[in-house]
């Protein structure tokens, strides 16, 4: 865990912390449904982008040249959406009810 950022909230009164924390190995971190050896995922290390800080990520948010996908599913997007600058990277949405719709629209040819 030499390089996880942890959110450290000290003012969190003890009734609302978390009672226990458990770690399981787990096929997918994020259930996108690629069972099969043809929807494999593609390896993070040949394929991932740049790690981004909060405030390098703001910083990206204002240039008109980004993209962000944001691929929460609907719940999560109506808790709060991502909102760039009218100036700055453009947003999309997909709308997904749960991530394992995510494969079927990025494969969509448009």
């Amino acid at each position: 865990f030499n390089n996880t950022d942890f959110k450290i909230s000290d003012d969190i009164p003890h009734s609302k912390l978390f009672k226990s924390l458990s770690v399981k190995k787990a096929k997918e971190l994020v259930a996108y449904g690629l069972e099969t050896a043809a929807d494999k995922a593609p390896s993070l290390s040949k394929f991932s982008g740049d790690h981004l800080d909060a405030d390098a990520y703001h910083a990206a948010l204002q240039d008109p040249n980004a993209v962000v996908i944001d691929v929460r599913n609907a719940y999560e997007t109506a808790l709060g959406s991502i909102q760039p600058p009218s100036t700055g990277a453009t947003l999309i949405d997909p709308q997904l009810r749960n991530s394992i719709e995510f494969p079927k629209w990025l494969s969509q040819p448009d």
